[in-house]
This record gives C-alpha cells, structure tokens and sequence, in this order.
C-alpha cells in the first residue's frame, strides 16, 4: 500500500512538473510575443520621427529658399530693367541698399543676428577669428584692435566668427 502511495505521489509530481513546464512554456511564449510587439512598435515611432525630422528639415530649407529666390528675382528685375544700363552711382547703391535690406531681413526671419566689437574689448577666441598686430604698449595685449568683419550668431551659437585685429604685446628689444 505503501508502494502505491508513493507511485501515487510520483504521478502526481511528475504531472505537476509537467504542468509546470507547459505553463512555463506558455508564459515564454506570451513574453516573447510581447517583446516582438514592443520591437514593432519602437521602429515604427522611430520610423515615424525619421520622418517628421526630415519634413521639418524640407520645410526650413524650402522656407529659406523661398526667400533667396525672392531676392534673386528682385536682383534679376532690376538687371533686366531698361534703366540698367543708364543707371548711375546712386541708382546702384540704392539698389545694393535694397539687396542688404532684403537679405538683412532674410537673416532676421531665421533669427541669426551679425555683431560687431568695439576696440578695446578683450579678444575672445570663441567669438573672433584673429590678425595680430604687434603693440610695445603691455595693456593692450589680446584686446582688439579693430574688426575686420562682422560675425553672426544664432542665439548663444556662432554660425560665423567675427573677424579682428588683435594687438599682442612684443617687448621691444
């Protein structure tokens, strides 16, 4: 009787065992279709902000299109104009006028600002391209001397470095 309680109990062992396994089984099953749809659904968002990066890349750069073709049609009109060839000076300069303001304004709508330092501001190497100019006078080490070039800055980010002539000291021998 002993021996049939315990084939009993084996039975039942062996079957919880088993029924172990294919509840494991099941649950690896459910898990790994759950990571497949987590995977299809992380490259779909990531397919989808691909997307809406380059879109809103092609708008800016068609936005700024827009507005070069607009000033190359104004340069072209004049150009074609039946006064082109009997402008004067002044005709020309109101004209090259006209062109700066437009692209002045081009630049404004993309808010990217020119700068310009004074003399005697101390040389910054993250905001200005340098010329040196050799000076005996001490204090005037590393502080410009006069800007060659305006830069231009979008916000904190400099798009394109000022450029300056910068004293730097030499003792005279």
């Amino acid at each position: 009787m002993e021996k049939q309680e315990n084939n009993s109990k084996e039975e039942n062992l062996e079957e919880i065992v088993l029924n172990m396994r294919e509840q494991c089984q099941i649950v690896e099953n459910i898990l790994k279709k759950q990571i497949e749809i987590k995977d299809e659904l992380i490259n779909k968002l990531h397919n989808e902000l691909s997307y809406y990066k380059q879109d809103s890349a092609d708008r800016f750069v068609e936005q700024l299109m827009k507005s070069v073709i607009k000033v190359r049609k104004d340069i072209k009109k004049v150009m074609e104009s039946t006064e082109w060839d009997t402008m004067d000076a002044e005709d020309l300069k109101r004209e090259y006028r006209y062109i700066f303001e437009d692209i002045t304004d081009l630049l404004e709508q993309q808010n990217i600002d020119s700068y310009t330092t004074l003399p005697g501001t101390l040389f910054d190497p993250g905001l200005h391209q340098a010329k040196t100019e050799s000076t005996d006078n001490e204090e005037l080490n590393k502080t410009v001397k006069e800007s060659i070039a305006e830069g231009y800055k979008r916000g904190s980010k400099i798009l394109q470095p000022e450029k300056v002539i910068v004293y730097q000291y030499r003792e005279n021998d």
